[in-house]
């Protein structure tokens, strides 16, 4: 009987351990899910700030999402200024090899005593004078400095054009990237959605089995613990979805577009067996095809005429001119004739005779100003000439002027070879990664077959009681990560691979 009592109470004292034991750890359950729930909350608030726009949304392809963005972007409009900059200046030293004519009025007046400019004697009075000129220059030889600008602003302004295209390109590879990274973001949020719906069905089954008493109350709150912190993964990646959006909106710089969602595009399966086209021959064909490198050989080739035309210094100057004027005063008179005078001279002695000695003369009489025009005929006058400077010595600001000349294209050629050195380092680079991504998704897609079996294994030996729920989690948090890290694999190897067509001159779209 005594031991039958002792046999009660060692029963009810491991009963009330157990039960102790079991609402601790139910408590911690709803702490943590407590916890858990208040993440979700606050990430839920702070991803539906950061997506809170106006307006319409809209679906567009990838190479509409290019177009747009190319027809927006402030820096290609700052460069396609310039380039009309450089065609401007081009036309104008063509334009520099016109001859140059000028014309000059000028008006002037003299008030008391003035100099009369028809007799040179001065005059009390006051005199206007108005004097026309036209005159005119042309360069017969400078050194062949025109011809030299003319070819060297030619070339500034196809390397010009060739920077506009290079930046082009540049955005369009960024678009195809903000466009990509969507997509990774949408399949990762699918993935996490999906994973959440699996988990949901868990609940319901682990319920089920809690109900009839198959596994403990504490089984089903770890699995609600998880479907809350899946749920944060969710809003998560929501959240990275919408700032891919945004990114990819920040680049089409439209107004107009408040919310952007692009058309799915069928790209390509990771293929592991590695790039098409060697190193060596992906450089071959983007040393020839992109434009920096080209821009950069262009600068070369207007290095060299900078270096004629600053030797233009040292050649002759030979120019001719030309120039017609007349003029026309209020000074000029008009008389007529009225009649005439004698004049008494005085006497001359000739022979012991005094002989008076008296003119007669004609009779004028003043009839106003010359006409206006009727001056400009009568002092209508032209010339011409040719000026040759010849240079002697000017302080050697000639042979200053072609060294720097000579300098800069040391700096041209520089600047070309650093062009080369840098794509072919972008393209190792690009290759290395592309290499590296075909094999983290082929080890990635290893892992994922290999787990989604483990979890199948997993997930009924739980349910069945046979494992604990840690272990059943793990299982399913490492099937999660591997398929995560297997979408952003592809992506980055679609980009990788992007990056490579693009160095060989191919499209970007798919």
């Amino acid at each position: 009987m005594r031991d039958s009592r002792l046999s009660q109470t060692f029963f009810n004292q491991k009963l009330s351990f157990v039960t102790l034991n079991y609402q601790i750890t139910n408590a911690m359950n709803r702490f943590l899910l407590f916890i858990l729930l208040i993440t979700c909350l606050t990430f839920q608030s702070k991803a539906q700030n950061a997506v809170q726009a106006s307006g319409n949304e809209t679906k567009m392809g990838l190479q509409q999402a290019v177009d747009i963005a190319l027809k927006n972007n402030i820096s290609i409009k700052q460069s396609e200024n310039q380039v009309l900059l450089n065609g401007l200046q081009l036309q104008q030293s063509r334009f520099n090899q016109l001859p140059n004519a000028s014309g000059n009025v000028n008006e002037s007046f003299n008030f008391g005593r003035s100099l009369d400019p028809f007799t040179n004697t001065f005059v009390d009075r006051n005199i206007n004078y108005n004097q026309l000129n036209l005159s005119g220059n042309a360069t017969i030889f400078n050194g062949y400095l025109l011809k030299n600008t003319i070819l060297q602003n030619d070339i500034l302004l196809r390397a010009t054009q060739l920077d506009l295209q290079a930046m082009k390109e540049n955005i369009s590879l960024q678009v195809v990237s903000a466009y990509l990274n969507i997509m990774n973001a949408e399949d990762q949020l699918v993935i996490s959605q999906s994973q959440t719906n699996i988990t949901r069905l868990q609940i319901d089954r682990t319920d089920k089995l809690v109900r009839a008493g198959s596994l403990p109350q504490a089984n089903l709150f770890d699995v609600k613990a998880q479907l809350a912190g899946e749920e944060a993964t969710v809003i998560t990646n929501q959240s990275t979805l919408d700032l891919a959006e945004l990114n990819l909106l920040q680049l089409l710089n439209d107004r107009n577009i408040t919310s952007v969602k692009v058309d799915r595009v069928s790209v390509p399966t990771p293929a592991t067996g590695g790039y098409e086209a060697t190193i060596d021959k992906v450089y071959e064909i983007a040393e020839i095809s992109q434009p920096a490198v080209k821009a950069a050989d262009l600068r070369i080739k207007g290095a060299d005429k900078g270096i004629d035309i600053a030797r233009a210094g040292f050649l002759p100057f030979i120019s001719a001119n030309v120039n017609v004027g007349a003029n026309q005063s209020n000074a000029q008179k008009e008389f007529t004739q009225s009649g005439t005078k004698e004049q008494n001279f005085g006497t001359v002695l000739f022979n012991g005779t005094n002989i008076p000695l008296i003119v007669t003369q004609p009779n004028f009489a003043e009839n106003g100003t010359t006409g206006y025009f009727t001056q400009l005929g009568n002092t209508f006058n032209y010339g011409f000439g040719v000026n040759a400077v010849i240079p002697i010595f000017n302080r050697y600001a000639n042979k200053s002027n072609v060294t720097r000349a000579k300098i800069q294209k040391e700096g041209a050629n520089l600047n070309a070879q650093q062009a080369r050195l840098t794509l072919r380092q972008n393209i190792e680079t690009a290759y290395t990664n592309l290499t590296n991504s075909a094999k983290r998704y082929d080890s990635f897609l290893v892992q994922v077959s290999a787990l989604e079996e483990s979890f199948r294994a997993a997930e009924s030996r739980f349910n069945a009681g046979a494992i604990d729920f840690v272990s059943y989690s793990l299982q399913k948090t490492n099937l999660d990560k591997a398929k995560g890290n297997l979408v952003q694999a592809k992506y980055d190897f679609i980009f990788r691979t992007k990056i490579l067509d693009y160095y060989q001159n191919k499209p970007l779209t798919f």
